[in-house]
């Protein structure tokens, strides 16, 4: 008998300790999550701002630049813009901030931003620390601007050259490690090609469509050339801070939409981009879904 009433106790000593171990155990989650604030959703956020915060570029013609009279347009201006009307009903609804490619991400993270249009490659190491919308254009990659006399043309040439560029280029570190170039590196495009008329450097290795519509400039096509073409295709797309799969999904839709309405064909006309079969299938695609 005295046997069973100690199994008893014993048994009901240990029931009580797991009861008393469930129930701390469910007091610190219930002090756990009180203590941490649920994170507003980011696409509520901009809809009870009423903007949309961009960082964009503005020294990047086609994709983003300055004109004449100061006023910011581009390619990627274009896409923000229908990004803003979609999400909030007018493309009037946004905040352009300019960034260049090594502080974007940063500013994107910090919560300066709410979403990068800014010539963003997509690569597996960014991919670790921020989400990519969908990609849509794809970038010639680094191309080889020189003199008219010049006479490198190929990539492997540019061994222990000095090569102007701008920093957080996707291919500065293939141009160092791979082709054994020196990079002379410039936040962005205005210095980089002073550097370059300043003989700081022997050419300027950056991406394809901003060099050819350097060369092609009045001041510039008669003394310099694209002599090595791109040795890779990038696809660009914007980005946005991870864990906001709300806030990405209408990023989404919104440029699957403006696609569709044609928006980046004609942006490829008007900034004189010239025809991109990778724009047109995505419109196409997109046209074909809506229907």
């Amino acid at each position: 008998m005295a046997t069973a009433v100690t199994k008893i106790k014993a048994s009901h000593s240990t029931s009580w300790r797991t009861w008393q171990l469930a129930s701390l155990l469910s007091l610190a989650c219930a002090v756990g999550v009180t203590a941490t604030p649920a994170r507003a959703d980011q696409l509520e956020k901009v809809k009870e701002r009423g903007k949309l915060v961009v960082g964009i570029k503005t020294d990047y013609p086609p994709f983003g630049y300055l004109d004449a009279d100061g006023q910011v347009k581009g390619f990627e201006i274009d896409i923000a813009k229908s990004v803003a009307k979609e999400l909030l009903g007018s493309a009037d609804a946004i905040e352009l901030v300019p960034v260049v490619a090594s502080n974007r991400i940063e500013l994107l993270n910090a919560g300066r931003i709410d979403v990068i249009f800014a010539t963003l490659g997509t690569n597996p190491d960014r991919a670790k620390i921020i989400d990519f919308t969908h990609e849509y254009y794809q970038m010639e990659g680094m191309v080889l601007l020189t003199g008219k006399d010049n006479p490198v043309k190929t990539w492997e040439e540019v061994k222990g050259k000095k090569l102007c560029g701008i920093q957080g280029n996707l291919y500065n570190r293939t141009l160092t490690e791979k082709f054994g170039a020196e990079t002379v590196l410039f936040a962005g495009t205005a210095e980089m090609f002073k550097a370059f008329q300043d003989n700081r450097c022997e050419a300027i290795a950056f991406d394809g469509p901003i060099l050819t519509m350097k060369v092609a400039e009045d001041d510039w096509k008669d003394k310099y050339k694209i002599a090595v073409g791109a040795f890779a295709f990038n696809p660009i797309a914007g980005g946005v801070r991870k864990g906001e799969p709300a806030f990405l999904e209408a990023v989404n839709k919104a440029i699957t939409d403006a696609e569709a309405q044609g928006v980046l064909v004609e942006s490829e006309k008007t900034f004189k981009m010239g025809h991109s079969d990778y724009v047109a299938k995505r419109a196409e695609g997109a046209k074909a879904k809506a229907n």
